[in-house]
């Protein structure tokens, strides 16, 4: 039958992991792959009951972590010809019913190249640590990276065969490896599909290692590397325009377009190749960048004038908190406009 292959990574399992894999052969699904990350001989005997359901399961001798794990079974995959039609990867600790991976496969089937999400809706009694952490990173994804993904943490995930490749050599060796893969949409323009599943939590999800905290940081990374960007842009665009209001005192807006002028060059090359990671040709993504640009300082000319001359601060002073107040208005025209992809 034409259907993805399920991953299930697994870290010291219990025997739901048994009756998942044993209602997936139930249910019609043919290939399934399991890999032990790690649990050791405790866990040999429930491994070998797994194997005995016609279902390979990949040893690691010591645990590598859930990113790792999901790498070693789609390389296994790949290998032995399993992910013609994709692979969706589920979680091993009962939460993701058949029902549910079955609404993926489907979802697959009419998306091929899309990432497909199986979101939970966070209705009902749900544990606080886990509605914290979700609400936190996807509002803080949402803000950042653009595009709102409803369930961040989410383990089921339908993996398109054009990108199974790719997956392998993203960064993250455990849980942080699937917000990478989050992160990798819109720099690899793929198309994300959401389909609503069960919210299901079995002793108020104690066995989850997900950090609010420290996963949520990882979101932040863009930003930071927008903020590096821009603060070496600023700092020649301020020591420029110093130097120029020195040399030609009475054309501030002259000094205002030269500095800004040299600091573009530098500001659009870091952001084209290591912030926001635009594939391809510079055609489209230069002359976006340079609208916004002159946008921008043009906002800058006016609103550093105006705070010059209404209220006597210094020209340097004025320009610091122009820039600053344009800082965010400048993040959002360039994820959104200048580096995004356009059809």
């Amino acid at each position: 039958m034409n259907q993805p292959c399920i991953l299930i990574p697994a870290y010291k399992p219990d025997q739901k992991l048994v009756s998942l894999v044993r209602d997936l052969r139930a249910a019609s699904f043919e290939k399934i792959i399991v890999v032990d990350d790690g649990g050791g001989a405790a866990f040999a005997a429930l491994f070998a009951e797994i194997r005995t359901l016609n279902t390979p399961v990949i040893v690691h001798a010591v645990n590598l972590g859930k990113g790792r794990a999901m790498k070693t079974g789609i390389n296994y995959i790949l290998e032995h010809g399993l992910g013609d039609f994709g692979v969706i990867t589920a979680d091993a600790d009962g939460q993701h019913t058949p029902t549910d991976i079955r609404k993926i496969a489907d979802e697959m089937a009419r998306a091929p190249d899309s990432l497909v999400l199986g979101v939970r809706e966070f209705s009902g009694k749900i544990p606080l640590r886990s509605r914290f952490g979700n609400l936190m990173t996807r509002y803080i994804f949402a803000a950042i990276n653009g595009g709102m993904i409803r369930d961040t943490q989410t383990g089921l995930r339908g993996l398109p065969y054009n990108q199974l490749g790719f997956f392998m050599t993203l960064e993250g060796e455990r849980y942080e490896y699937e917000m990478n893969m989050l992160l990798a949409l819109r720099p690899r323009e793929i198309h994300v599909q959401q389909i609503p599943i069960e919210t299901i939590y079995i002793e108020d999800n104690k066995s989850s290692h997900f950090n609010p905290i420290v996963d949520s940081f990882k979101i932040y990374v863009l930003m930071f590397k927008f903020i590096f960007s821009s603060s070496t842009a600023a700092l020649i665009d301020i020591g420029l325009f110093m130097l120029l209001t020195k040399l030609i005192p009475h054309y501030l807006f002259l000094a205002v377009v030269l500095a800004r002028i040299g600091s573009s060059m530098i500001n659009y090359w870091v952001n084209h190749k290591i912030v926001f990671k635009k594939r391809g040709s510079h055609a489209q993504s230069l002359w976006r960048y340079y609208l916004v640009v002159s946008l921008i300082m043009l906002l800058s000319y006016g609103m550093t004038k105006l705070l010059h001359e209404t209220t006597g601060m210094p020209i340097l002073a004025s320009k610091i908190i122009s820039d600053s107040m344009l800082y965010i208005a400048s993040f959002y025209l360039q994820r959104e406009f200048v580096y995004r992809h356009h059809h």
